[in-house]
């Protein structure tokens, strides 16, 4: 073959790097962290308006470094950013501008980062659009007025800024329906960054909206971008089938990624946890054990977990 030729070929993209993959390793499950908001309210902060944790990212950034590295600290190997209800409009409701809230977004990142330990990963958080209505609506999928288009369109300034702070990988998560679903996996490809998407469900076989979960993983499933998929904020008596459905979808090498709430209920009109149905942090490590057995590789606990909770499965063994 020519030089001439050679030069003249087109050059071909390197795969996607896959940061789940690479920092589980030889391991049999990488851990996350648990319930970041619900454990900086357990540091003493009041989070109860339409940035919840985020706005700590101006007003108090230690708490949250303090949070991320509790976690760390418990055995967690992935630090998911306090950018979750990050978002431009509920910054400029409180009179902060563009410049200073898109900063307050990379913050999230620094901040995980600057506790991390060597390996550790940190994922910037891509919360769902529900949660800006701060009425629970990442719990029912009810979006009037949003189309795929408009959902882009809200999401990109925030990707953009964690993509620009070096996050390791997106955490588009408590994704409620499968057009938002549809409108990540379109962003993620857009902008060549790894990601997982996590789907809040209502059921065994259903996300919040109502859709098939099995319809949802599927639609974004030969992503290359996307590495992982799997369940956040769901209740954990729902996750074992959750995960043989995400598993059944995936090709087998990417991660499906579970991370379910304590099993207490948001009230989002009352704006308060329905306390007395939690799960016990030794009955959460059993779970964990059956959704391992599952098919889940990538562990951690969303809402109402805490270090504890995240401790309690690193002491544990997952074995199949």
């Amino acid at each position: 073959m020519s030089k001439r030729k050679h030069e003249s070929e087109p050059t071909r993209s390197p795969d996607p790097r896959d940061p789940l993959r690479d920092a589980r390793g030889e391991d049999q499950v990488l851990l996350l962290d648990g319930g970041l908001a619900t454990h900086i309210e357990e540091l003493g902060e009041k989070i109860d308006h339409s940035l919840w944790s985020a706005l700590c990212l101006i007003k108090n950034p230690s708490v949250i470094r303090q949070a991320h590295e509790d976690f760390y600290a418990a055995g967690a190997r992935v630090a998911i950013t306090a950018s979750y209800q990050a978002h431009l409009d509920g910054f400029r409701e409180l009179g902060v501008e563009e410049p200073e809230a898109l900063a307050a977004m990379k913050r999230s990142v620094q901040l995980a980062r600057e506790v991390a330990p060597l390996g550790g990963l940190v994922a910037g958080s891509l919360g769902a659009y529900g949660a800006s209505l701060h009425n629970g609506a990442e719990y029912t999928g009810e979006y009037p007025g949003m189309d795929r288009a408009k959902l882009l369109e809200w999401h990109r300034p925030r990707a953009l800024a964690l993509r620009e702070a070096r996050c390791d990988l997106f955490a588009c998560e408590t994704v409620p329906c499968l057009m938002e679903a549809e409108a990540l996996s379109q962003l993620v490809a857009e902008l060549k960054h790894p990601a997982w998407i996590t789907f809040s469900c209502k059921s065994h076989t259903q996300v919040s909206s109502g859709e098939p979960i099995a319809d949802c993983v599927r639609a974004v499933a030969e992503n290359p971008w996307i590495v992982g998929a799997g369940v956040n904020c769901t209740h954990p008596k729902f996750v074992k089938s959750l995960v043989e459905i995400c598993r059944a979808q995936l090709p087998p090498e990417k991660s499906v990624v579970v991370y379910p709430n304590s099993g207490e209920v948001w009230n989002g009109t009352s704006h308060s946890w329905e306390t007395g149905t939690a799960t016990a942090d030794s009955q959460f490590v059993d779970m964990a054990q059956e959704w391992y057995r599952s098919g889940a590789s990538c562990i951690g606990g969303c809402c109402r977990t805490t270090p504890r909770t995240i401790k309690a499965l690193a002491a544990g063994t997952f074995t199949r």
